[in-house]
């Protein structure tokens, strides 16, 4: 017989791994359109586009933090020459995260 504490308990524990999930594929889906805005400043088309949005996802989700994700940014776009438009990142990666956590709510309801 389970108890009320136990329901309550396994009640959370779902919600928390729900939350998670949810988490983590608004991540990669935050990294997907941060690297599409940086396709565009890069001048990247075609399959480099997808190659290095996929590199951004892959490297962004649960393995490096939003400062290395910022870092090399940075550093994609001084290689580039686009060095002018660094100063918009922190505003890019809010508004790409705000989409994304709306897209992945949205989708899950």
């Amino acid at each position: 017989m389970t108890t009320l504490f136990e329901e309550r308990e396994r009640a959370y524990e779902t919600l928390f791994a729900r939350e998670e999930a949810l988490r983590f594929v608004a991540l990669a889906r935050r990294n997907k359109l941060v690297g599409a805005w940086m396709c565009e400043q890069l001048g990247l088309t075609g399959a480099r586009a997808e190659g290095y949005c996929r590199s951004l996802v892959a490297d962004g989700v649960g393995r490096a933090s939003d400062a290395a994700l910022l870092d090399r940014l940075r550093t994609d776009l001084a290689a580039a020459g686009a060095a002018d438009r660094m100063h918009e990142l922190p505003g890019v990666l809010v508004r790409c995260a705000a989409r994304a956590s709306e897209e992945v709510r949205g989708a899950s309801a």
